[in-house]
């Protein structure tokens, strides 16, 4: 069994194929057994579950990128905060 891979806020990764071509992925937090990510350049927050993150990172479908400077990964933050307060309003 391999280890899991640590995340850290502000952790960038790129999709490289798949429904998210283009995407850069900024890790925000864990939830439940998911990761939770803003998606640039939308601004939308997408849930993927970590078999998934898995498979992905081990078959070099999400590449990391770098870890964002404090004040931009602040900014994600607060925008995957208000995209979550948004959500349950509805």
């Amino acid at each position: 069994m391999t280890e899991p891979l640590k995340f850290d806020t502000g952790d960038t990764y790129a999709v490289t194929t798949g429904k998210y071509l283009g995407e850069f992925f900024v890790y925000i937090e864990s939830c439940q057994k998911s990761k939770c990510f803003l998606s640039l350049p939308k601004m939308i927050n997408r849930r993927i579950e970590e078999e998934k993150i898995d498979h992905a990172i081990n078959n070099n479908i999400l590449e990391f990128q770098e870890k964002l400077p404090h004040k931009v990964r602040r900014v994600c933050v607060q925008q995957y905060q208000q995209n979550e307060k948004n959500i349950h309003r509805r």
